[in-house]
């Protein structure tokens, strides 16, 4: 190839690169936050998930995919350097491109979630840029990346042990569904319920597993079934329309749906991690704010409530000792979620971006330090704050 040839490549491949850089900087899709139809109901029937986590999970998928080609374009402007070296620079390169775009698209830095995304991206776009170019050991660290990554989003299961201890914990919260109460008073008595432990002086870890059977429990009953299918597990028919029955008499601040966000991400939280609980909610809102119910700061504190109410109740002997005794004085539930019923709600895609400034706006940002200091006073949320 001549000179001339070689530099024509050479530009076009830098075109490329910034014609992609520009459009994942500027473009609007119409929805922006959620993957095609298609490909969420190919999540739905591949993934062990509820329809809400899979179609996080293909706006994820997606999202990173469009990230990725910055790093496959990259490789190739590169490519007369490429060597194994090479391969850090060539991730930087690409994480500052990612970051920036994102920077550009949102209108501010991105939060911590959309950086993870972005840098995960990145990894990728560099190892499949590398396994195009024939690259043999690109292809099997690609390979390992993406198992670790899937292992790690995915890894939802329980033991046999804790199944069986959240089985018993539902069995005995539908035998005593008639004598509760009604709207928020059955919320506490429920969750006074689920935790009671009899035990003077019980072994820590077997402290630790009752708590995380209680809000199993209470994610199956009050919260949603498929609880029970991201992890790994069947739901007992007869359960579900007790629950169904029980959960449309209980609400947490007079909200039914309130109740639900609560025990769902206090569940999720039991079946990965309070990262990822928070991640799934954050999300969930996101997608809600393009063209659905619209963004709630309302949901996003109770989701916030019931992951930090299984740090606190499960993190450590100590944090489940200290939950344990809380719940013997009664439970109050302003110590386990605070009120949020005057934050905004409702608020759609557009609105979002132009008043609060998306999720890294200052406005957003003094709402989530409100949210912050509101959880901070709750007694039974203290695990974050005092460690």
């Amino acid at each position: 190839m001549s000179s001339t040839a070689k530099l024509f490549s050479f530009y076009l491949r830098v075109s490329a690169l910034l014609l992609w850089w520009i459009l994942l900087s500027t473009a609007q899709s119409t929805h922006p936050l959620s993957g095609p139809p298609r490909i969420n109901s190919l999540f739905h029937s591949w993934l062990p998930v509820s329809d809400a986590v899979a179609d996080m999970l293909a706006s994820l998928v997606m999202k990173g995919l469009g990230l990725s080609l910055l790093g496959v374009l990259l490789v190739y402007v590169c490519k007369q350097w490429r060597s194994t070296r090479s391969f850090p620079l060539l991730v930087a390169g690409t994480v500052v491109l990612v970051i920036s775009s994102q920077w550009i698209h949102y209108g501010n830095f991105p939060i911590p979630q959309q950086v993870f995304l972005g840098v995960c991206s990145a990894i990728v776009g560099v190892l499949l840029g590398f396994v195009l170019l024939r690259n043999r050991w690109a292809l099997w660290a690609l390979l390992l990346f993406l198992a670790v990554l899937y292992f790690w989003g995915t890894s939802t299961g329980i033991s046999n042990q804790l199944n069986e201890l959240t089985q018993q914990r539902i069995t005995y919260l539908l035998d005593q569904a008639d004598e509760i109460p009604d709207g928020d008073a059955g919320w506490a008595m429920l969750m006074t319920e689920a935790f009671q432990y009899t035990e003077e002086d019980p072994e820590a870890q077997e402290l630790i597993r009752h708590h995380q059977a209680a809000i199993l429990a209470l994610s199956v009953i009050l919260g949603e079934e498929k609880v029970a299918k991201v992890a790994r597990r069947d739901t007992n028919p007869a359960y579900v329309s007790q629950s169904k029955a029980l959960r449309k008499r209980i609400t947490l601040y007079g909200r039914h749906d309130l109740s639900q966000h609560y025990w769902v991400s206090a569940g999720l939280a039991v079946l990965s991690s309070e990262k990822k609980s928070i991640t799934v909610g954050i999300s969930k809102e996101m997608m809600d704010a393009d063209g659905g119910s619209g963004f709630s700061f309302v949901d996003l504190t109770v989701d916030r409530a019931g992951t930090l109410l299984t740090a606190s109740a499960t993190h450590s002997p100590s944090a489940a000792q200290t939950f344990q005794q809380l719940i013997q004085q009664g439970v109050q539930i302003a110590d386990f979620c605070p009120n949020p019923l005057d934050l905004p709600e409702g608020i759609q895609q557009a609105q979002f971006k132009s008043e609060y400034g998306g999720l890294g706006g200052k406005k957003t940002s003094a709402l989530a330090n409100e949210i912050n200091n509101r959880l901070a006073a709750c007694s039974g949320l203290q695990y974050k704050y005092n460690k």
